[in-house]
């Protein structure tokens, strides 16, 4: 994969080329051009931006196109001139150092072919290309708006302007979020001369490969890709990880079985063709590993690459990008069943919602999320390489979304791992050349989680009266599993706090009442202070007569020897309105009671006189006087004694003084 491969490769060939240089002296001094051409169609860009430069410095004082050895003759008049090999050279100079993902020194190799006379059409779009990952957006956006005026054909770099275009008001977007402060990013201190990328964590241990100067390396070239382990604090002791590897053997993204005894890894093999990757098994043998099998089934394929294995966290899958036939563009996602063997079964590729016309590579499966995090040059983004994001499993995904700025940057950022036990971003270790003109480096990352408070009162239904000691409980509204708890205080207050990102439901509960959950999954992310305020009702229909005996209600007061309602009456008298209102079948008789101070008479009539003012009372608040009966019973049906052994008996002339409700419909 051309897009990834520079960056193991660019530090690979220093050694070599520069002893090559040191010791042919004059005789390639004639021929850079055709030693720099054989390089670039070999894909050496390496080599041959430093042989394609080597010419150009050469010829620096040559005023003159006729003293160039390598000009082409101009055509006939009303011919379109052909262009020089000075010029081809500088195109191919801009072409070597993009590929080797060198923007800074392909720039200028751009900007000046745009000069040639239209002969290179794509020189402005790779000059803004370049632009945008220099980090200069306002020309970069003129330069692709001028090249999409330009350049008439409806291909993919005309769509890929566009997407860049797109990219650029993203990165503005992202820069303007009001986040941002909650993310810290770190170059980590593991970072030497050359690439350090592909992170992976193991328990308290973080794997990473390294083209660094191995002193132990027995071959010619010294600057191979190998794995290293380090603790996940940074600045500790690094060791080389015991595997056997060849010396023009590149091995990349080790991942590892649950049990750690086995370790997948990519084998990147170098010749004169085409280089090629695939995956290959090792097992663990002692403090060392034996020599990698090549992975036998469905993952490699011959003639193609595969590459950038892991394997799930329970060990039943194993996720990784090729570009074998029958994707969806040049490096595709895949997933293929593993058993405890390490034998596969079929793989299948995870389909359009997570692939793209381009390269989706680096795969890294977060279960306590079910996501999936790679990484994509097909989608709009910061630019270059991004994370994204999709939740799922199996053939089953939800759209990728990207992670954003400050974890995205304008320039490549590929590989990531976690060492979050909940979320995704709590630590993160990954590589991106953000901030380097050669190689990726080794960042880590972390994100502050602000809180949620969620507060309210608990009531009860019937009486609206506080609840004190109601239980709520906070959990997830998919998994059910708790999060937090806490209960009501005397006056029926909770608060709870949890994170912000976090989707829950909250129950209340409370012996003899009936739970109520609110499901709080659709607030949004943002709010940071919830009010949730929620009546809870017994388990049984209240005021239902128990052997034929009304309910009384406690709590109606009158005016001395009057039939007005006093004001602290009315929550009772409403809280009836309330259920009413809930259960609009339901029809009561409202019965008034004396004590039998004054005489019947004037005891029956108040008594009479105070239930129709409940009723009255209960109508006024829009429920319909047909569903409702009064009754005065005077001093007829008391409760209580009045005296005990010819003795006034206060307590039980209270009980006597009441108003009562009898359900005769539901």
């Amino acid at each position: 994969m051309k897009t990834l491969l520079p960056y193991l490769l660019r530090i690979a060939f220093v050694a070599t080329i520069i002893a090559n240089s040191l010791s042919s002296g004059a005789q390639f001094t004639y021929n850079y051009v055709k030693a720099a051409d054989d390089y670039f169609r070999k894909g050496d860009y390496y080599s041959a931006a430093l042989y394609y430069e080597k010419f150009l410095n050469g010829n620096a004082s040559s005023k003159k196109e006729a003293f160039d050895p390598y000009a082409v003759a101009s055509g006939s008049k009303g011919q379109k001139a052909k262009t020089t090999n000075r010029n081809e050279v500088i195109y191919r100079s801009g072409e070597s150092y993009r590929m080797l993902n060198n923007p800074v020194k392909a720039e200028p190799f751009y900007k000046e072919a745009m000069t040639f006379n239209g002969f290179y059409p794509l020189a402005r779009y790779w000059y803004a290309k370049t632009l945008r990952a220099n980090s200069k957006f306002e020309e970069a956006e003129a330069e692709f708006n001028t090249f999409l005026t330009e350049y008439a054909t409806n291909d993919a770099y005309k769509g890929d302007a566009e997407k860049e275009l797109k990219n650029l008001q993203f990165r503005k977007a992202q820069l303007e979020r009001t986040d941002l402060n909650l993310y810290t990013v770190n170059k980590m201190g593991l970072n030497t001369s050359g690439a350090n990328s592909a992170p992976v964590v193991v328990g308290k241990s973080l794997y990473f490969n390294s083209t660094r100067i191995d002193d132990n390396a027995t071959g010619k070239n010294p600057y191979v890709n190998k794995i290293y382990e380090t603790g996940l604090s940074d600045g500790g002791s690094i060791t080389k990880v015991n595997i056997p590897q060849g010396n023009d053997e590149h091995l990349e993204r080790p991942s590892f079985s649950p049990d750690g005894q086995k370790m997948f890894v990519t084998k990147w093999l170098i010749g004169e063709s085409r280089k090629l990757a695939a995956i290959f098994m090792s097992v663990k043998k002692g403090e060392s590993w034996s020599e990698p099998v090549l992975l036998q089934g469905s993952v490699n394929a011959d003639g193609y690459s595969s590459q950038q294995p892991f394997v799930s966290p329970d060990g039943q899958f194993l996720y990784y990008a090729s570009d074998k036939p029958g994707g969806f563009g040049k490096m595709d996602l895949y997933v293929a069943a593993l058993d405890a063997d390490g034998n596969l079964g079929q793989s299948n590729n995870l389909g359009g919602i997570v692939n793209t016309a381009d390269d989706d590579v680096a795969p890294f499966y977060f279960a306590p999320a079910q996501a999936l995090v790679f990484s994509t040059n097909g989608r709009v983004g910061m630019g270059g390489f991004d994370f994204f994001q999709a939740k799922g499993s199996g053939s089953s995904w939800e759209e990728a979304i990207n992670l954003g700025s400050p974890i995205n940057s304008v320039k490549d950022d590929i590989y990531m791992a976690s060492a979050g036990s909940k979320h995704l971003l709590d630590t993160i270790y990954f590589s991106s050349d953000r901030g380097s003109d050669c190689c990726l480096e080794l960042f880590s990352a972390n994100k502050i989680r602000p809180r949620r408070n969620i507060s309210g009162k608990i009531i009860d239904c019937l009486t609206a009266a506080p609840m004190a000691d109601v239980t709520i409980t906070a959990s997830d509204p998919d998994t059910e599993a708790p999060i937090t708890s806490g209960t009501t205080d005397a006056f029926g207050r909770y608060l709870i706090s949890i994170d912000q990102e976090q989707q829950i439901k909250v129950l209340a509960e409370h012996e003899g009442y009936t739970p109520k959950s609110v499901d709080l999954s659709k607030i949004a992310p943002t709010d940071t202070l919830i009010n949730i305020s929620v009546c809870l009702e017994p388990p049984q229909k209240p005021f239902e007569p128990v052997e034929d005996k009304p309910a009384v209600i406690p709590n109606i007061y009158f005016d001395y020897d009057k039939a007005t309602l006093r004001p602290e009456s009315f929550p009772v008298l409403d809280s009836v309105v309330g259920l009413m209102e809930r259960y609009p079948n339901m029809a009561i008789e409202v019965g008034g009671h004396t004590d039998n101070i004054a005489g019947e008479e004037y005891n029956q009539k108040l008594s009479e006189a105070r239930a129709k003012a409940f009723v009255d009372y209960v109508v006024s608040k829009g429920i319909d006087a047909s569903r409702m009966q009064w009754k005065g019973y005077g001093e007829s049906q008391p409760i209580a004694p009045n005296t005990i052994k010819n003795k006034d008996n206060p307590e039980g002339r209270q009980k006597n003084r009441r108003t009562e409700i009898k359900v005769t419909r539901y």
